[in-house]
């Protein structure tokens, strides 16, 4: 049996078997839940641009050019009658219906007036923009010179950003530590528990193969779990090839760390007294994050801000990779010293087990 024969056979036992423990459910479920919650809450109620429903059957100019608005959420409906219906219940704050013969009336200087609807509890500020930023596409379609032109500036380079974007941070370091850290841990404990380590090395399998194993499976689950959160968050971005690759970094990043504190700690109850006590180590960029005014610099300071960091400017700000260089080469360092760690405590335990 080749070594890569025998690392997929004890890799599909791990499976079969880690799949049923807790920490394997609650390492996948945990970000997940957060991610559903994220975005049917923040995603929609506490959206910070308005929302914009429009009806245009014929697939107008102007429609188009409503719809491309990038400081407005714009959802098309198929008719005014369920506009209006969505409109009852707050689903859109603004209602905009154009009619069929929307462009040739407008060159031809016929379209007078357009109406627009409001949700009775919408934000007056939302209605100004949306009013604002509808006159301007009229005018531009209309190809009449406009005295004022109407420019959205942001203010603040984080001051913009919805509560959908401030609390990713969060989740994503949930999806990649959690996922990568705790089902090898807890895998190397219950091994140590049952000594079936030194049965395992009994057979053709090598103790860096069986360590290879455990981090691989949490370096999987990392993957998925974060898979998940940034398309439930609509967190891919334009660069998803270098997101992945430093998604997978991360990953082995966590499960390394997580192959490391299983291999010292002893049973279940210190492991999660462990990550109790160390969460503030490495949910802090996360939390730090949600608040805009707190300086950047801060979060640098904790290890966790090289692997969430490069992965939320990639998907919210488009960076590429030398946009974020000095990040990634600090996370692979990080990574590397772990990889070394884990390698002289693994001749340590290995020993032990002889």
């Amino acid at each position: 049996m080749t070594r890569l024969s025998r690392i997929v056979a004890l890799l599909v036992k791990d499976f079969k078997f880690e799949s049923r423990s807790f920490m394997f459910i609650w390492a996948l479920a945990m970000p997940l839940i957060l991610s559903l919650t994220l975005g049917l809450l923040f995603g929609s109620i506490f959206s910070d641009k308005p929302r914009l429903g429009i009806v245009d059957t014929g697939n107008s100019q102007v429609g188009a050019a409503v719809r491309a608005l990038d400081h407005l959420v714009v959802q098309p409906y198929p008719s005014e009658a369920d506009l209006l219906e969505v409109m009852q219940t707050g689903g859109v704050e603004i209602g905009l219906v154009l009619p069929i013969t929307a462009d040739s009336d407008l060159k031809s200087g016929s379209l007078n007036e357009i109406t627009l609807y409001v949700w009775g509890q919408s934000l007056i500020k939302n209605r100004a923009i949306v009013s604002a930023a509808i006159s301007e596409v009229l005018l531009d379609q209309s190809g009449r010179a406009t005295p004022v032109g109407v420019n959205v500036v942001q203010v603040g380079e984080r001051a913009a950003m919805s509560w959908q974007q401030r609390l990713l941070p969060l989740v994503v370091l949930m999806s990649l530590v959690l996922g990568g850290m705790l089902v090898p841990a807890s895998s190397m404990i219950e091994e140590r528990r049952r000594r079936t380590i030194r049965a395992l090395t009994i057979t053709p399998l090598t103790y860096g193969e069986v360590l290879f194993t455990k981090g691989l499976i949490g370096v999987i689950l990392a993957m998925i779990s974060c898979t998940l959160t940034l398309t439930f968050n609509g967190g891919w971005g334009s660069q998803p090839l270098l997101l992945l690759l430093v998604m997978m970094t991360g990953a082995i990043l966590a499960s390394t760390f997580g192959l490391l504190i299983g291999s010292r700690v002893k049973d279940m109850q210190t492991l999660l007294a462990v990550i109790k006590g160390m969460g503030i180590l490495l949910y802090a960029p996360g939390l730090l994050a949600i608040f805009p005014d707190i300086p950047l610099w801060l979060s640098r300071v904790f290890p966790t801000y090289y692997l969430m960091q490069p992965v939320l400017e990639i998907s919210q700000k488009g960076a590429t990779l030398a946009d974020i260089a000095l990040e990634y080469l600090i996370l692979v360092g990080l990574t590397c010293a772990l990889i070394l760690g884990v390698a002289v405590t693994s001749g340590r335990i290995q020993m032990q087990e002889a």
